[in-house]
C-alpha cells in the first residue's frame, strides 16, 4: 500500500466512527466501538500517529450534532491519544497479541478518563464539569468509563484486531484502480448521512 491508500483508510475508518457518533448510544458503546475502529485502523495501517489522525476525523463530525460541547472533543481526542500511547510507546512491540489488546482496551478507556477529567477541569474549565464537581467525576466514570473498558477488553478490541486480520487477507481491498473511488463514495455518504442527522 501507498500513503494514498493508507490515508483513504484512516479517512474512511474515521467517518465510520464519527457516524456512530452521531447516533444517540450511550457513551460506553461510544468508548467502545471507538476503541473497535482505534484497533482496526491501527492492524490497518501500523504507523504512529493513526490514532491521533482518526481522533481529528471524528472531532470533525461532532461539530455536526445540536448540542456540541467542547468535552465531547476532549473525550475523543483523549481516548484516540490514549490508545496511541499505549501502541506506538508502553506495548509497541506486543500490541497485536490478543491479550495485550484487551489489556489496552481496559487501560485505554481507563487512562481516556483521567486525560478528559484533567482537560474539562484544567484546561477548558468546562462550565458543566466544574460545576459537577468530583460526584459528576465519580458518576461518569461508574456509568461510562467503567462499563467502556470492560466491554472493551472483553470484545471490540479484539474484534477490531480479528477484522483487520480478516481484511489484510483481502488485497482487492486496498488496490485497484475502482477502490479510491469507493472508499470516497463511502466518506462522502457516511458525512451526509452526519449532516442530516
Amino acid at each position: 500500500m501507498d500513503r494514498k491508500d493508507y490515508f483513504l483508510i484512516i479517512l474512511v475508518l474515521g467517518s465510520l466512527w464519527g457516524f456512530f457518533e452521531m447516533i444517540a448510544l450511550p457513551v460506553w458503546i461510544l468508548c467502545a466501538l471507538g476503541l473497535l475502529f482505534l484497533v482496526l485502523g491501527r492492524k490497518l495501517v501500523d504507523i504512529p500517529g493513526t490514532s491521533i489522525a482518526m481522533g481529528l476525523i471524528v472531532c470533525a463530525y461532532k461539530t455536526y450534532g445540536d448540542n456540541f460541547f467542547i468535552c465531547q472533543w476532549a473525550g475523543v481526542v483523549a481516548l484516540a491519544g490514549s490508545f496511541e500511547l499505549f501502541t506506538s510507546f508502553v506495548f509497541k512491540h506486543n500490541w497485536q497479541k490478543p491479550f495485550f489488546t484487551a489489556l489496552i482496551g481496559l487501560v485505554a478507556n481507563i487512562t481516556a478518563l483521567i486525560v478528559f477529567v484533567f482537560t474539562v477541569l484544567v484546561i477548558f474549565k468546562e462550565p458543566n464539569w466544574v460545576a459537577g464537581g468530583m460526584q459528576r467525576i465519580i458518576n461518569y466514570a461508574l456509568s461510562a468509563t467503567l462499563p467502556a473498558a470492560v466491554l472493551s477488553g472483553v470484545l471490540t478490541a479484539n474484534l477490531g484486531l480479528y477484522i483487520g486480520s480478516k481484511l489484510r487477507n483481502y488485497h482487492f481491498l486496498f488496490h485497484g484502480k475502482l477502490i479510491p473511488g469507493l472508499y470516497i463514495t463511502t466518506i462522502l455518504l457516511l458525512w451526509i448521512a452526519a449532516s442530516i442527522n
